[in-house]
């Protein structure tokens, strides 16, 4: 009998895998691979321990393997990267990978150096470029050469948003670049969790009047959530309650500067930090408006999801989010530092709700086109040609 096909799922951190990568790998399942999955299941993943052992027992029970290795996001941790390129090129020449599909930036390079080395095709899905319009001038300096370069050992590219896909098809040497609305969502399961509203809101102690803002993502500074913060305070409102929900991590962590600030504006009675959730879905159901400021996104997962729950959404205005927030239909978008404009925005949702409900429905039909089937049908095809 010959030996099955084996893909190797490559990221930086495991988390990358286990919260973007179960369609892809279910997807290769499918097609009669074996999918093994790399990348640092000990360090620098946002979300829990206990959700990292739940995927790396996922992999294992649909036939899979899972490798540590010690790479890390820091683009400086040269000694941990370099090691963790060893490994992959090790484990490549042992496990004859049909492909590799690599996500993350610094897992790109590993990938992408280990692929030109042991002559494997490549695929490599950016969630989001570090250099677009309006970012720092420092992220086109250190991103922009290496990706070009790189570029030039990709079969395939992926991109998830527009200005991304412009940039790449028109400067970039890739073999073949395609654009996917991110890993889709599930518009259906989503809808789904619509009855949770009472009973969350009882649960977070809020009164039938409050209007509650939401924010779902990691506590770090590329979310930004202390825009919205600045922007609770510069209101003054008690009827307004702004909830987070999300986990910090590493360098990058920012839970504890979020909780100076809540202090420091006094804000203990309006903003609260919910951590880590599993019911998500059961949130926007008990939200008034989501509210997503990220300073930069690929496309942005929350923003959909709350769109598709039926929510206005107040965003920045920045590379991927500009794909699906438009300011005045799907609700407000401002520049990530626009304290003033956020507060604005804020407001005149918090009173103007049959705005919002209208809002709301136009969004659900808006996020439509980011299900999750449409999402896996450009995957499979892929996949295929590979």
């Amino acid at each position: 009998m010959a030996d099955k096909k084996k893909v190797l799922m490559l990221a930086t951190t495991a988390a990358m895998s286990a919260q973007f990568n179960i369609n892809n790998i279910l997807i290769l399942e499918e097609l009669g691979y074996e999918v093994h999955v790399a990348g640092n299941f000990r360090k620098g993943n946002p979300i829990p321990d206990k959700a990292i052992r739940d995927f790396y027992k996922w992999v294992k029970e649909h036939g899979g393997k899972c490798f540590q290795i010690p790479s890390t996001r820091k683009v400086y941790d040269i000694i941990n990267n370099y090691v963790a390129l060893k490994k992959i090129i090790k484990l490549i020449k042992t496990e004859k990978y049909s492909f590799i599909h690599c996500h993350t930036p610094i897992g790109s390079v590993i990938g992408r150096l280990a692929a030109k080395k042991t002559g494997t095709p490549i695929i490599y899905t950016a969630h989001g470029l570090h250099f677009f319009k309006g970012s720092p001038l420092s992220s086109w300096i250190v991103f922009y050469p290496v990706e070009k370069y790189l570029s030039k050992f990709t079969d395939v590219m992926v991109l998830i948003n527009h200005e991304d896909y412009n940039l790449v098809k028109k400067k970039f040497h890739a073999k073949r670049v395609v654009i996917v609305p991110g890993i889709g969502i599930d518009t259906k399961e989503i809808a789904r969790h619509a009855d949770s509203r009472t009973r969350i809101r009882e649960e977070l102690g809020l009164k039938d009047d409050d209007f509650f803002l939401l924010s779902v993502g990691e506590l770090s500074g590329r979310k930004n959530h202390e825009t919205i913060i600045k922007a609770i305070h510069q209101l003054d409102r008690s009827d307004i309650k702004y909830f987070i929900a999300g986990k910090g991590m590493g360098k990058d962590n920012e839970e504890d500067e979020l909780r100076r600030l809540i202090v420091d504006y006094d804000l203990q009675d309006r903003v609260r930090l919910l951590g880590f959730r599993e019911d998500v879905n059961d949130l926007y159901a008990a939200a008034d408006a989501v509210a997503f400021p990220s300073r930069r996104e690929g496309l942005g997962l929350a923003g959909i999801e709350a769109m598709a729950a039926g929510l206005p959404i107040i965003t920045s205005n920045i590379n991927g989010i500009n794909e699906y927030s438009v300011n005045g239909e799907t609700g407000f978008s401002y520049g990530p530092e626009d304290v003033n404009g956020f507060a604005d925005g804020i407001e005149y949702l918090a009173d103007h709700p049959d705005w919002c409900v209208s809002v709301g429905r136009k969004n659900i039909v808006r996020a439509e086109k980011y299900d999750y089937h449409y999402a896996n049908s450009i995957m499979k095809e892929l996949y295929e040609s590979m």
